[in-house]
């Protein structure tokens, strides 16, 4: 069960093993609980040894991979059958019309911004486009603290470009929005992909972030949590770029706040050239194919998505559940949470393919190349795209293993 580093939700897993073994007390249960960026790794690892676990929860845009070889069970039929908060939460569980897995926890990329800061200085300005968000991004960098973390003249964005997927997961919806063809290219196979030209707006438009923002080595490479606990507890940041789970905490339990120490609000990932785009993720729960217990690990898996526990989970680690019911049902009403789910609605997954998990990871390391070329100030025409072209070299070779390639 893969969990963010530094977050506390490794215990809860615990919770949920727990209350399994009460009510299956003849079944022996082994929980290991183990950070995302070392999941896909420990997963296949788990395959190739031949000891892949009975249950596994996993990201949204790896069931085509995990698919594709084989390793996933059927999800028996009536296992569940309640609504999901967005048809393409059920899409990501479901491989060439095989439901391989059960849509466990949902999220969606937007702006999680600091209201004190708004109320204080928009002064009416527009958020909801490229540039009113780069106009007021720049007049908060000219007036923000540079020497010293100060929560009331603080940096514009919390942006992170370390070489992991989260970078990519949080970038993604920019790049959309400036026109990347990402799907189109990757289902031809096109041999530009992050070279190619629709990608510059994107590219462009988050050098220009980034130089405004002023990021540099040491704020670039903040572990993710780091960078969150940077933005709620210090104020470093005006916004943050990522999954609102603390303004989903704060709703259900007002005392979370302690952790959030300035009002914050969910916003939309501005408008570019190309329109609204928002990147929806989340974990599925799923059973090996191989597990010699799939009855009771279906059983498992229902338990986790079950009601009682999806209160305490969202309760304490603020995940959406993807199921409709519970949580949406007492906290629908809510302006924010309203927000949230107009995004996850409108989102839209990776695209569906079966080398996905490696094509993510070398996007993710290629964007993040040609952000620090950007911030050394080296030319997104020749360094910038001469990294990217060195990407798509290496997704070609990817692509070319040929798997589901028709004529």
């Amino acid at each position: 069960m893969p969990t963010q580093v530094g977050s506390r939700t490794g215990k809860l897993f615990n919770r949920a093993v727990t209350s399994f073994r009460k009510a299956n007390p003849s079944v022996a249960l082994e929980l290991r609980v183990i950070p995302w960026s070392n999941a896909w790794g420990e997963i296949m690892r788990a395959f190739k040894q031949g000891e892949p676990p009975d249950v596994m929860q996993v990201g949204s845009s790896w069931m085509g991979t995990l698919a594709h070889l084989g390793h996933l069970a059927r999800v028996p039929d009536g296992l569940d059958s309640r609504g999901l908060v967005a048809d393409w939460v059920g899409e990501c569980a479901t491989i060439n019309g095989v439901k391989l897995g059960l849509p466990w926890v949902v999220e969606c990329s937007g702006l999680i911004a600091r209201r004190d800061i708004l109320d204080a200085h928009l002064k009416g300005g527009d958020l909801s486009s490229w540039k009113g968000f780069m106009s007021f991004c720049r007049d908060l960098g000219e007036h923000a603290n540079k020497q010293e973390i100060d929560p009331r003249r603080p940096l514009p964005v919390g942006i992170t470009c370390r070489p992991e997927p989260v970078t990519l997961h949080n970038l993604h919806p920019w790049l959309i929005s400036g026109g990347w063809k990402l799907s189109e290219l990757l289902g031809k196979g096109a041999s530009q992909i992050l070279s190619h030209k629709s990608s510059r707006p994107g590219l462009e438009y988050l050098g220009e972030l980034l130089r405004v923002n002023r990021t540099d080595e040491d704020s670039g490479t903040i572990q993710p949590y780091r960078l969150s606990m940077d933005f709620y507890q210090e104020g470093r940041f005006a916004f943050l770029i990522g999954n609102p789970w603390m303004i989903v905490r704060n709703e259900i339990d007002p005392t979370a706040s302690v952790e959030s120490r300035w009002p914050v609000t969910f916003l939309p990932i501005p408008a570019g050239p190309a329109g609204l785009a928002t990147r929806g993720g989340g974990s599925i729960l799923a059973v090996s194919s191989r597990s010699r217990n799939q009855e009771l690990a279906w059983k498992l898996v229902k338990n986790m998505i079950g009601p009682s526990f999806m209160d305490v989970w969202t309760q304490s680690s603020g995940d959406l559940p993807a199921h409709l019911g519970g949580f949406w049902t007492r906290n629908g009403e809510h302006p924010e949470i309203q927000r949230i789910r107009k995004s996850l609605e409108a989102a839209k997954n990776y695209p569906a393919h079966p080398m996905w998990a490696t094509i993510e990871r070398v996007l993710a390391r290629g964007l993040s190349d040609i952000l620090w070329s950007l911030l050394a100030n080296q030319n997104l025409s020749e360094q910038g795209m001469s990294i990217a072209a060195t990407v798509d070299e290496e997704l070609h070779s990817i692509l070319q293993l040929a798997w589901d390639r028709h004529p």
